[in-house]
């Protein structure tokens, strides 16, 4: 599958892991991770932190084109002020698994910088039940209901063409 240059795809990871399991199955849905792929380099937060690495192909993962509305200029520049930044350990504990608020402001988990990216690109014009969106409450697989209801993600799966 070929990915095209300067278009910002999305790509949900389902479980390979005990832990990615346990995310799925807290989470009631089929993803465990997500990131974003754009010319060949990953954008992502895991507990490495949030950085950027050269995309490899992955058999476990269902990778979507994001709308074009986005403005990936703002993404990359919204990234980089991020990147060497830490994972949010405490808020994947207190927001994902208890559902208690916590979170750092300059700390991220995977689905929380994808939607707080996406955010800045659309100029923060996101919203959640008609409340201000909290990208901490959102994992992977909540993410991608959102992105679909939203119309913000493509009918078809690239991985499938």
């Amino acid at each position: 599958m070929e990915l095209k240059k300067d278009v910002l795809y999305i790509s949900f990871h389902k479980p390979k892991s005990l832990l990615g399991y346990l995310i799925s199955l807290r989470t009631l849905g089929k993803y465990s991770h997500v990131e974003f792929i754009l010319n060949d380099y990953v954008y992502l937060a895991n507990p490495g932190g949030i950085k950027k690495k050269l995309y490899k192909t992955n058999e476990n993962t269902d990778i979507f084109k994001l709308h074009e509305h986005i403005q990936i200029p703002i993404v990359l520049e919204e990234f980089y002020k991020l990147n060497g930044k830490g994972y949010d350990y405490l808020a994947i504990f207190f927001s994902q698994l208890l559902e208690i608020g916590v979170e750092h402001e300059d700390k991220f988990f995977c689905s929380e910088l994808c939607l707080y990216l996406i955010n800045k690109g659309l100029d923060e014009s996101l919203t959640y039940r008609l409340k201000e969106l909290k990208p901490s409450k959102f994992s992977p697989s909540k993410l991608f209901k959102y992105l679909k209801f939203m119309e913000l993600l493509e009918d078809v799966k690239v991985s499938e063409i």
